[in-house]
Parts: structure tokens; C-alpha cells; sequence
């Protein structure tokens, strides 16, 4: 297993953390664009608000917020869904 150098990105250490955490769940992913986040859609969920710009998790929205990340668990099945709402890439 090859190590990986966070470097003092707290974000990315964030999403390190997540991903070793839940090694043993079945994990989706879904990723939408930030705009389309609604916090009343995720009440019951855990969410996170990243700046990768400067390497920083927050507990609340900023105007600095490039990422937020939204965990939901189902412990019965034992099922993690990740939710990543960022800026969409334009492609040229």
C-alpha cells in the first residue's frame, strides 16, 4: 500500500478519513452540480462544506464553499451514499 502526503489539505484528508472509514460498506457515489444542492433534501444526513482552494472543511456554508460533501448512511443494509455537489466543468 503506498502512502498518501496530504500536506497539510485538510480537505483531502477529509475525504481520505471517509473512504477509509467506510472501506467495508458498499459505497455510491452520485455528483451534482452545487447549484442544485437543497439542505432541506439532506436533513437527516451528515453535511460537510470543503474549500479545496484552501484546504478546509467547514460544519456551514460559505461563500468560500467549492465542495459540499453529504454522507447518508443505512446501517440495516449497511449502505453508504455519498453526495458530491460542486461546479460542473465546462467542456470546450
Amino acid at each position: 500500500m503506498q502512502r498518501i502526503d496530504t500536506k497539510g489539505d485538510k480537505s483531502i484528508a477529509f475525504l481520505l478519513g471517509l473512504v477509509y472509514g467506510y472501506r467495508n460498506a458498499q459505497i455510491e457515489l452520485r455528483v451534482f452540480d452545487i447549484k442544485e444542492f437543497c439542505k432541506e433534501d439532506h436533513a437527516e444526513d451528515k453535511v460537510y462544506y470543503i474549500n479545496r482552494k484552501k484546504g478546509e472543511v467547514y460544519e456551514c456554508y460559505t461563500e468560500d464553499t467549492t465542495h459540499i460533501c453529504v454522507l447518508r448512511e443505512d446501517k440495516v443494509n449497511g449502505k453508504v451514499v455519498l453526495f458530491v455537489y460542486k461546479n460542473k466543468v465546462k467542456i470546450k
